[in-house]
């Protein structure tokens, strides 16, 4: 436990430097998060009196929706499996026919209800574009695979020498009542106060961190071959609450952008979050003057007004005869050049978190299908190298564990003697991954193009074309299923089998015709056997 506690303060030191940006970040572009209080995170305040300009609310919302659809839209198949270093043309009916059935119940369990993982998926990419981290908590729930999001207030973790998450420290705040359902030993431990009441509450702190067993390896299942070892404790208790280990790490930890040696991601908002301070600043001084241009300061003389004096539509002011009348101080306040320098600092927001890629914008002149998607691959060819990080932090990981938690419970289907030891790797077939495929369709288009001409001169170029692997690449491309193509044996079979029906077709008209040949050789024997013998060599 010592241990635990030192390990856990420094983690909370090493995010130390961050909190101030993430502070800001919270009350400016996700205020229903929780703080970065270090402390009872439950309590919650209404940071929505500090927001004077939503444009960094609304540009978080349109970022987190842009990475959900363009990545993981539940409505099109976004993933397959493929073999391994094995290309598909080489794979037999029932190979693909497995791993299509494979690739299905994944998506089937991620599309699950009870799975959380689209929901889960968006709070996260909302973390994401506020904090650039966001840890996601994976678990094997009533038999569903669960994703939940955790808040990066109450996460803190630190990574391998390869820069790996590999510790993870997560605290939450359980009621005494909740306390007991979960550990009900916790009655009889010291630190427990049976006369706080049952709506008295703990800290409760998740820890999962690499085994220190020597027995433990990657894969281990059992016992302490487990790599992972899993805590529940409470900084209440001198003891651990609950021991256990983990074959697979149980939190996804993506990050969006970050530098070397960096543990902590950026996220789009930490690029513009100076202008985010200074749009609201801007927005609230527009409103004071605004206000102080539909109701200025009044001056009048000294005791000319009858007081009380009342300030405001339908009132009526009394002054002494002969004296000025109140007059209102005009400062010269212009809001319009404010404005102005308003709607350029929303246009950066806009940039900094992709919207202007993300949705694309209307033109007046009409447009073409290829000129739309042409431009929508061009937009999203921007945020590849950003979006392979989410690919590889998130998306994958997430599909690695689903795959395994069902292989375990025995949800998969068998795989073939063939495919023994061929081991599956993912292909993305989303929108954002397809968009990275539109060079090299429209590259192929354009090579087919220019040879045309020249194939009319010298039909002899086409030979050396492998039309085969061509349709093959193209239909990759265009993100056609790969039980769809058959392969090369199935089309030797159709081949030889079409040459069978051809012979035998050509056969069968070929009989009435030799039939009536050898009848008509057969009467002209009868009638002149030596000269028809003679004529016929027969």
């Amino acid at each position: 436990m010592k241990d635990l506690h030192q390990r856990y303060e420094e983690l909370k030191l090493l995010r130390s430097n961050l909190d101030h940006m993430f502070q800001d970040s919270q009350r400016y572009v996700r205020p229903n998060s929780n703080e970065f209080d270090h402390h009872n995170t439950t309590r919650k305040e209404d940071d929505s009196r500090e927001i004077f300009d939503d444009t960094a609310v609304w540009c978080n919302q349109m970022f987190a929706n842009g990475l959900a659809s363009n990545m993981i839209p539940k409505s099109d198949r976004w993933m397959y499996l493929r073999a391994k270093d094995v290309p598909t043309s080489q794979l037999n009916q029932q190979e693909l026919g497995y791993i299509q059935q494979v690739s299905d119940r994944i998506m089937h369990e991620l599309a699950l209800p009870e799975s959380q993982f689209y929901s889960a998926s968006h709070e996260c990419f909302l973390d994401i574009g506020a904090y650039g981290t966001s840890p996601v908590q994976v678990s094997h729930q009533e038999g569903v695979v669960n994703f939940r999001t955790r808040p990066l207030a109450d996460t803190f973790f630190d990574v391998d020498a390869n820069g790996r998450v590999d510790t993870v420290f997560y605290r939450c705040y359980k009621t005494a009542r909740q306390l007991l359902q979960m550990f009900p030993q916790v009655a009889d431990m010291e630190g427990f106060d049976k006369s706080r009441g049952i709506s008295s509450k703990y800290e409760l702190i998740y820890t999962i961190q690499p085994s220190v067993d020597k027995r433990a390896k990657k894969g281990g299942r059992v016992g302490p071959e487990r790599p992972y070892t899993v805590t529940y404790w409470s900084p209440s208790f001198k003891e651990a609450l609950q021991v256990d280990g983990s074959s697979y790490f149980t939190f996804l930890v993506p990050r969006w952008s970050k530098l070397a040696d960096e543990v902590y991601g950026r996220g789009p908002a930490f690029t513009c979050l100076s202008q985010i301070r200074v749009l609201n600043k801007m927005v609230k001084e527009v409103l004071i003057s605004s206000e102080y241009l539909n109701f200025p300061t009044l001056t009048a003389e000294e005791d000319s007004i009858m007081l009380p004096m009342k300030y405001g539509s339908r009132q009526v002011v009394f002054h002494e005869a002969g004296s000025e009348k109140p007059a209102p101080i005009m400062a010269g306040n212009q809001p319009q050049y404010m404005m102005d320098m308003i709607s350029m600092y929303r246009d950066t927001i806009n940039r900094s978190f992709f919207v202007d890629q993300i949705i694309r914008q209307e033109k007046k002149e009409r447009q073409s299908v290829t000129e739309i998607q042409d431009t929508r691959g061009q937009m999203l060819n921007q945020l590849a190298p950003l979006i392979n990080r989410m690919e590889s932090e998130y998306i994958g990981p997430a599909i690695e564990i689903t795959y395994a938690m069902l292989e375990r419970s025995g949800e998969l289907p068998e795989a073939p003697a063939s495919m023994s030891g061929v081991e599956l790797e993912i292909a993305y077939a989303s929108p954002a991954a397809q968009s990275q495929y539109a060079t090299r369709i429209s590259d192929m288009s354009a090579f087919m193009r220019d040879i045309a001409p020249l194939a009319q001169v010298k039909p002899e170029l086409m030979e050396a074309l492998d039309e085969r692997k061509m349709f093959e690449d193209y239909a990759r491309y265009r993100n056609v299923a790969p039980t769809v193509i058959r392969s090369e044996q199935e089309l030797q079979e159709m081949r030889e089998n079409a040459a069978e029906q051809e012979q035998m077709q050509a056969a069968a008209q070929a009989a009435p015709q030799i039939g009536g040949a050898m009848k008509d050789i057969a009467q002209a024997k009868s009638i002149d056997p030596e000269g028809v013998g003679q004529l016929l060599n027969i």
